[in-house]
């Protein structure tokens, strides 16, 4: 349900833009700018189920190396930073990624309850979260449209 209520949120979000003729819709045509922006929005679903549930020992084996340098740690700390005030200021997209984020790895964990090894439960959340989301899209432009 969580992403099939973000894909109609998107698709709202898009026919706005399309409406309010924005940067892409002044160069291409409309066709072109609803495929663009679908495809960027079904690269972000999968970059959430895919690479945002991954393992955190994953993410620690490629962090530890990382750190042990001043100067990338100084790095880390600046983009930590700015990333932070990214976060406090657009709070309301953020919320939407942490949740979206939540209930993937929560479908996840349900997966690999059941005993779907760890590959085969992240194709199903990807099958998953990618059909609710174009099922969202296409409730907006069957109903809200």
């Amino acid at each position: 349900m969580t992403y099939g209520v973000f894909g109609w949120l998107y698709a709202s979000w898009v026919m706005k833009m399309i409406e309010d003729e924005g940067i892409l819709h002044q160069v291409l045509e409309t066709q072109t700018t609803l495929a663009i922006l679908y495809g960027v929005g079904t690269i972000w679903i999968l970059l959430i189920a895919i690479i945002f549930t991954a393992p955190v020992a994953l993410m620690k084996i490629s962090l530890n190396n990382w750190l042990k340098s001043d100067m990338k740690a100084f790095l880390s700390i600046f983009f930590g930073a700015l990333a932070f005030a990214i976060i406090v200021q657009w709070l309301n997209y953020f919320a939407r990624f942490f949740v979206l984020l939540a209930s993937a790895i929560l479908v996840k964990l349900d997966l690999q309850t059941l005993g779907l090894s760890r590959w085969l439960s992240q194709f199903f959340l990807a099958v998953m979260c990618l059909g609710s989301f174009f099922g969202g899209i296409v409730a907006f432009n069957y109903w809200g449209y």
